[in-house]
């Protein structure tokens, strides 16, 4: 197949490139080992690890905005060959940092029309609209951007880049500084239903892996300049574990939705109901529904419990024990070929007389399912 690169005139390709292609891309980072990564024209990764390994390097090179060698290619057009490169504003990219970088001496409206006027694929009055509201952003548009805190003018930020709707869309660390319930139970279920929408490819780099879990099915690692392809999210959950880095202990659980009544969320879990409560009302029978599960909010039962004010018993096999280091143990829980997480004392352990490959019954409230 011959396309046309811009900027280096004519050339020949075997393979269809129309996703994100990386060869052998060095930065004074990485000198020793060249990033590989080949990722398709949509869908959602997320990109962890440790501190200082290299993420924020990673988008800045494919951004154009450090110095790099190598090779890159997005939407069969080349940004980079050896050591020439395309211009950032060449290239069909929103970059957005955590220190959100808005236009200073501009209020948030005029941040906002800025990204709109220069976006390629312009959203509709009613699809920003509908964002303004979900970002709760409204009441700020006339204010300058010096006067929004520290999660306001994140907000903003990542509006800002929904408004520009570029084909590739990196995001570093975007929802920091913003409340976690915020970000849980309004901001990620925005974003996900935005991207469905409207698809790109997403690149969204976060220390916080129930980010990642709520936004992506599969993660980049980068752990001391060396990037892996992606990942499943489990996968991920074990490096995060083995190098002590990451708190999470939310499992990521998917569910066909049945209906929804009153805020009150039904769903199918392998032919099983479940219940969430406090739902938007953007769901519609037949969507898969994904969220989290703190693993203390669960409870284990021997026997099946008797009528209760908790919603929520699932029929659940014991897969695997681990010990915490603070003395609980973590129990590994299947149900409907998932896997979630629930921690109890050792006490507990003890007294239930846990055996793995027993089936017991997990309960849990229907205002402990996050991110709907």
């Amino acid at each position: 197949m011959e396309i046309t690169l811009p900027l280096f005139g004519t050339a020949s390709t075997t393979s269809d490139s129309s996703g994100l292609s990386v060869t052998g891309l060095v930065t004074p980072l990485n000198a020793t080992t060249p990033w590989q990564l080949e990722l398709p024209a949509s869908g959602v990764f997320g990109l962890t690890g440790p501190s200082g390994s290299g993420k924020s390097t990673l988008l800045a090179a494919l951004a154009g905005q450090r110095h790099c060698r190598g090779n890159i290619t997005f939407a069969n057009t080349v940004w980079q060959r050896g050591r020439r490169a395309l211009a950032t504003h060449k290239r069909t990219l929103s970059l957005g940092f955590q220190d959100s970088r808005l236009f200073a001496g501009q209020s948030v409206a005029d941040n906002l029309a800025l990204a709109r006027r220069y976006s390629r694929r312009p959203l509709s009055e009613e699809e920003c609209g509908r964002l303004l509201e979900a970002f709760g952003i409204e009441p700020l548009l006339h204010q300058p951007v010096e006067l929004l805190s520290g999660g306001e003018a994140q907000r903003v930020a990542v509006l800002r880049q929904l408004y520009n709707n570029a084909p590739l869309q990196l995001f570093d660390e975007p929802l920091s500084a913003v409340d976690r319930a915020q970000v849980l139970r309004r901001l990620l279920p925005t974003l996900r239903d935005f991207w469905a929408r409207y698809p790109a490819l997403v690149i969204w780099t976060s220390h916080d892996f129930d980010e990642i879990q709520l936004l992506a099915q599969r993660c980049l690692w980068m752990d001391s300049a060396n990037l892996s392809a992606p990942l499943s999210l489990p996968e991920i959950a074990q490096r995060l574990d083995s190098h002590g880095v990451g708190d999470s202990c939310r499992s990521r659980i998917e569910a066909r939705v049945e209906s929804l009544n009153d805020g009150l969320l039904t769903l199918d879990l392998g032919g099983i109901s479940i219940f969430a409560d406090r739902v938007a009302g953007h769901y519609r029978k037949g969507d898969t529904a994904a969220f989290l599960l703190e693993a203390g909010d669960i409870s284990l039962s021997v026997e099946k419990p008797g009528l209760s004010s908790i919603l929520n018993c699932l029929p659940v096999t014991l897969v695997a024990k681990q010990n915490l280091t603070d003395g609980r143990i973590r129990l590994h829980l299947a149900a409907a070929d998932q896997v979630f997480y629930a921690d109890i004392s050792r006490l507990s352990c003890e007294r239930l007389e846990l055996r793995e490959g027993t089936t017991y019954f997990a309960q849990f409230k229907a205002g402990s399912l996050a991110g709907l």
